[in-house]
């Protein structure tokens, strides 16, 4: 049977369904997603968060995401939404935007995790762990680093990729095999494993911080006489948990299924599969890649509804206030 009566077989629906998904879902996380990343760069370049090491890192990596959603997901949905064969045309294109694909994505999840990093340095009670939190300079040198870094490690696409066989890939051979598992691992398993562990760790310092504070009495028993520091680390403690948790709800599903859809797509490339299966194949592989991009599209949303200090920045900010002091 060949590829024309193959795809007879199956029903035009099923066949459009991906290029629904890119056109519809596509175009919702490209808009949302830019706002949610310029809604970043507005509160983290305000007042109340200049001069901080975390800020640094995370106004870094809003405008690596900015490259991510407005040259990788905007081809996508040009091509796979559209039907706007870009990629597969201009061999440039198709070397641009696999090369970006990959090193805006794992340089801004550094980006993230050294933010998260410094704030649990923050929290810590010694001395010589706290004393890396919040070094503005070293958080410079740092972003510097991994910018260059990551460009090293991920350029060889721009050479490894073409459009030789009618479509933008990796050469067929040894690299492509290693491309999908290496990507698999550092953009889809490892992201929400150094998540967890990071949160993980961060709630337990703060708690820890808490339980120091309430010192017991002479009796044996706990003072809780209220103290202002223990009330802010009680409220930060539930604003923080809360907003770790809703970043590690979207992690997994953005991270795990995408790396697992690499692994499978290397294993069954050479399988005999029937029209009607690779349909179903496509349908979930699209939703799977499109998936992958809400960690960053909903960063700052996730933000708004676990911090009330930011919320109440965001209202200073867009009512021309002054900046209010975050408690979170």
């Amino acid at each position: 049977m060949n590829n024309l009566t193959a795809k007879s077989t199956v029903s035009s629906t099923l066949l459009n369904v991906p290029y629904q998904l890119n056109m519809w879902i596509g175009c919702f996380i490209l808009i949302t997603g830019n706002l949610s990343t310029f809604g970043n760069i507005i509160v983290f370049s305000s007042k109340a968060f200049r001069n901080r090491a975390c800020t640094v890192y995370l106004l870094a990596e809003a405008f690596v995401v900015i490259i991510n959603f407005n040259l990788v997901l905007l081809t996508r949905v040009l091509q796979k939404g559209f039907k706007i064969s870009i990629m597969n045309r201009f061999v440039s294109i198709c070397k641009i935007r696999y090369f970006a694909s990959m090193y805006t994505d794992i340089l801004a999840l550094t980006l993230f995790i050294l933010a998260s990093l410094d704030r649990l340095l923050e929290a810590q009670r010694s001395p010589a762990l706290r004393k890396w939190s919040n070094r503005t300079k070293l958080a410079y040198k740092v972003v510097a680093g991994c910018t260059i870094g990551w460009f090293l490690l991920t350029g060889c696409r721009l050479v490894l990729y073409s459009t030789s066989y009618g479509s933008c890939e990796a050469l067929p051979g040894p690299y492509s095999i290693f491309d999908n598992y290496y990507e698999s691992i550092v953009s889809g398993f490892c992201p929400p494993i150094i998540i967890l562990i990071i949160s993980y760790l961060m709630v337990r310092s703060v708690r820890e911080t808490i339980q120091r504070q309430a010192v017991p009495t002479v009796n044996g028993e706990l003072n809780n006489k209220p103290k202002p520091n223990l009330a802010f680390l009680r409220n930060t403690d539930k604003q923080l948990t809360m907003m770790l948790l809703w970043q590690t709800f979207v992690a997994i599903p953005a991270f795990i299924p995408y790396a697992a859809l690499l692994i499978y797509s290397s294993i069954t490339a050479n399988w005999s599969k029937s029209a009607e299966y690779v349909a179903w194949e496509n349908v979930f592989a699209e939703t799977i890649r499109l998936l992958s991009y809400t960690f960053f599209s909903t960063q700052f949303y996730v933000t708004l509804i676990s911090s009330q200090g930011i919320r109440k920045q965001v209202r200073a900010v867009f009512t021309g206030k002054n900046s209010v002091s975050v408690t979170s």
